[in-house]
């Protein structure tokens, strides 16, 4: 995939290291140079507004969107 901006590359950016913020986690996770230079091509591309580090770790993000999709099938997500 070719980026859309070419001036936007992974190399301008560093691998950074977060903790999941999700009670009784905290795993330690990357935020690595390819994800901020995707997230600043979508903000280059009006995509979105502003760029914000990762709260959660993946598996706490895949998580989260399966307890999404499960209360949206039953009708319970608010």
């Amino acid at each position: 995939m070719q980026p859309e901006n070419p001036s936007i590359m992974a190399e301008d950016y560093q691998d950074v290291a977060l903790t999941c913020f999700v009670p009784n986690c905290g795993r330690p996770f990357i935020w690595t140079q390819g994800e901020q230079a995707f997230m600043a091509q979508l903000l280059t591309a009006g995509k979105i507004d502003s760029i914000t580090k990762p709260k959660r770790c993946v598996q706490c993000r895949v998580e989260k969107r399966a307890d999404f999709a499960r209360k949206e099938k039953e009708g319970t997500n608010q």
